[in-house]
Order: C-alpha cells, then sequence, then structure tokens
C-alpha cells in the first residue's frame, strides 16, 4: 500500500502543479488580517475597518471576547473592544482558525467533517495548552498547528472522492498514509510559516525524537494528538508501551491539572468560533 501511495502522491503533486487539482484558498480577509497584525504599524481602527467586511468574522470574534475565558467582567459590546482586549496576536490567529474552519466546511463528506472539526479543535486547545508551559513556544502558534495538522485529508479525501476505482478500505488508508505530505502541500499554499508546515508533515511520526531537551513545535503537536485519541486502543495502540519522547518533552506531570484546566479555557473559545 506504502508503494501505491507514494505512486498516487506524484499523480497529485502533477495534478497540483498543471491545475488540474485545485487547492482552496484562505478568504482574503483572513489574508489581509494576517498581515497587518504582523505589521508593527498597524493601528486597532485600521485592524478593524478590515475585519468588518466579513460581518460573520465579527460577530464571532465579539462572541470570543465575551466568552468566560477571555471576559474580563463586562460586556464588549464593539469589534474595538474586542480587538483591545484580545490583543493583535489573539484576533490574528482567531481569525485565521475561523477562516480555515470556512474552508473545512466545504467538503461533500459532511458526517466526517464533524468529527474532523471537532477533533482539529480539541488538538488546537492541547497544543495551545501544552506550548503555555515553555516560553521558548508561541502558544497561539502551537494552537494554529494543532487546527491545521490534519488539513491534508480535505483536498485529499475530495480528490479520492473522485476516483471510485478505490475502495472504502483503500480510501481509509491512502488518507492516513498521504495526507501529512498533502498538508505540507496546502500550507505551503497557504504561505504559512515552516514551523506549521512541519507540525502537518512530521505529526504522524510518532517516535521523532527532536534534538536537544526542550520541546520543539512538532514534539507539541505529536503529545497533542496521542492525548487526544489516547494509546490505550486504535490506530496509536502499538505505541503503548513505548517510551514516547514528545510526550516525555512536553507532559510535566506536577502540571497536569492545570494543563486540563487551560485545555477547557481554549475549547470554550474554539466552541466559540462555530457555534451559532
Amino acid at each position: 500500500m506504502k508503494e501505491r501511495a507514494l505512486q498516487l502522491l506524484k499523480v497529485i503533486e502533477a495534478d497540483i502543479a498543471n491545475n488540474r487539482m485545485i487547492l482552496p484558498s484562505l478568504p482574503e480577509v483572513a489574508v489581509r488580517v494576517r498581515q497587518m497584525v504582523n505589521n508593527p504599524d498597524c493601528s486597532i481602527p485600521t485592524l478593524e475597518q478590515q475585519i468588518t467586511k466579513d460581518a460573520a468574522m465579527t460577530a464571532r470574534l465579539l462572541k470570543v471576547a465575551n466568552s468566560s475565558a477571555m471576559s474580563r467582567g463586562t460586556t464588549v459590546r464593539s469589534l474595538h473592544q474586542a480587538i483591545l482586549n484580545l490583543g493583535f496576536g489573539l484576533v490574528g490567529s482567531l481569525v485565521t482558525q475561523m477562516a480555515i474552519l470556512q474552508t473545512m466546511s466545504k467538503s461533500r463528506d459532511v458526517g466526517r467533517l464533524e468529527g474532523f472539526v471537532a477533533s482539529s479543535l480539541r488538538v488546537s486547545s492541547l497544543c495551545h495548552s501544552i506550548a503555555s508551559q515553555f516560553s521558548h513556544l508561541d502558544a497561539e502558534l502551537a494552537s494554529l498547528g494543532g487546527l491545521l495538522h490534519d488539513i491534508g485529508k480535505l483536498p485529499l479525501r475530495e480528490f479520492l472522492y473522485k476516483n471510485p476505482e478505490f475502495t472504502v478500505d483503500e480510501r481509509l488508508q491512502l488518507e492516513l498514509i498521504l495526507h501529512p505530505y498533502v498538508g505540507a502541500i496546502l500550507l505551503k499554499h497557504w504561505q504559512m510559516g515552516s514551523e506549521l508546515v512541519e507540525m502537518a508533515f512530521f505529526h504522524e511520526r510518532v517516535m521523532r525524537n527532536s534534538p536537544g531537551e526542550a520541546p520543539d513545535y512538532v514534539d507539541v503537536v505529536i503529545a497533542a494528538n496521542l492525548m487526544h485519541y489516547g494509546v490505550e486502543q486504535g490506530r496509536y495502540h502499538k505505541y503503548g508501551d513505548e517510551p514516547i519522547p514528545a510526550l516525555q518533552k512536553c507532559i510535566r506531570q506536577e502540571q497536569l491539572a492545570v494543563l486540563e484546566g487551560t485545555i477547557e479555557q481554549r475549547m470554550e473559545m474554539a466552541l466559540a468560533l462555530i457555534e451559532n
């Protein structure tokens, strides 16, 4: 199956290069906001003007700002106040996450999509909470990487859906093998940073051992993935008795209670992005 998967990957890469397979694009508002929050000269009114072009995005930012995880005891009624309370970095991350969730919602396989989104949000929350323990890691970047780590499954599913010669079981196997490669291709297409591309590309390499004692972003997403899915059963069961480097670097036993609390806060914020 691995040989067949590699042959299929070459077909996919050729189709992308020749525009026979069109990768999804991020909404223009999200692209502009990402650029603006990284500009030290950007002002709140300028950012507010850009975000208000998308009414749904504006409403969801207000909802997040008023969530118990972010609320400061007073109701936030304006986008200006929401940006002030949340800060540019978090606003940029949330807008990108909302745009990606919009892109995810276009998949044909609605049943599997719901589980995909739920798992992505949970892994994203875990990544944020794990990275928050380490001063050398950006928790918002880790959170975004957690949301994106499986993103390659979406265009890959569309591609496999259009090729009826594959059985259902073959589609699942090919998706499992190829989604890290397709995810890295898609994130490069979206001009995401190298950390996010690496998180997508390497997250299934469970026994990967990064250099040094401190975790990197790939360690974070591997640990989050394993915490979410577990190693007691399922596809990660074979690692149940193994000392996994990413878990050893990322999980501090004395911080588990705090970690669980911050995960729930992030999940509340995440749900505010998708609930009507």
